[in-house]
């Protein structure tokens, strides 16, 4: 069986989302604005424009009456006393002031020395280079002429470079 949807008011099932409270304050977006500047106004909701579905809204800041689609009514958030809405308001539509005798305290550098911990843990090649890895750590080849020929293979390493040479390519 069905409940009777007449024994309710309309406002509690919530069957007229789009009607606002007359007066209430909303957030609406702002169309054209600077980067840095916020995405939206505090306004104040005044009523219907004929045959839409906009609203009409009351800038307090810039004293402008406008239509929007895009807000958000602040119909839950309805302070108590009418009087502290209007200060809401009042307050808004003043400039921000700004105070030019701030102070800025720089932070207090302690004399301790961070010292930075070294790692014990042996360095190892990666497993995914494999035999290449392994060859590049024991690698003890000569870098130098005169380490070739202090080495005590050096008659190997005269004669490696002598083929080198005599190369078609020439030494590479």
């Amino acid at each position: 069986m069905r409940a009777d949807s007449r024994a309710r008011e309309p406002a509690q099932l919530n069957l007229h989302p789009y009607l606002r409270v007359s007066s209430s304050p909303a957030y609406v977006k702002r169309l054209v604005g600077d980067k840095l500047d916020s995405r939206s106004n505090l306004c104040r909701f005044i009523g219907y424009p004929k045959e839409t579905v906009e609203y009409y809204f009351y800038d307090p800041v810039e004293q402008k009456i406008f239509v929007s689609k895009n807000a958000v009514f602040l119909e839950k958030n309805f302070p108590s006393d009418s009087r502290r809405d209007e200060v809401l308001f009042e307050e808004s539509s003043e400039e921000p002031q700004h105070d030019n005798t701030t102070s800025f305290e720089p932070p207090v550098l302690t004399d301790a020395v961070l010292v930075l911990r070294r790692s014990t843990r042996e360095s190892r090649v990666p497993e995914r280079y494999g035999f290449v890895g392994l060859t590049s750590q024991l690698d003890n080849d000569p870098k130098t002429y005169r380490e070739a020929m202090s080495d005590i293979d050096s008659d190997k390493w005269l004669e490696a470079m002598k083929s080198e040479m005599d190369s078609p390519g020439g030494p590479t």
